[in-house]
């Protein structure tokens, strides 16, 4: 993926784990993050 790809994923996964947990899905909105976090990761190995 590129950087903007990676962007834009973390943006639209925060929106859903967002929602999901307003929803009172806390365990999906936990996965989200968790998949928000690697993509953070994988981020910060490129700089």
């Amino acid at each position: 993926m590129s950087d903007d790809e990676l962007r834009r994923a973390i943006r639209t996964l925060r929106e859903r784990a967002d929602l999901a947990r307003n929803e009172g899905r806390n365990d999906d909105a936990e996965m989200i993050e968790r998949t928000i976090q690697e993509y953070q990761e994988e981020m910060a190995q490129r700089l």
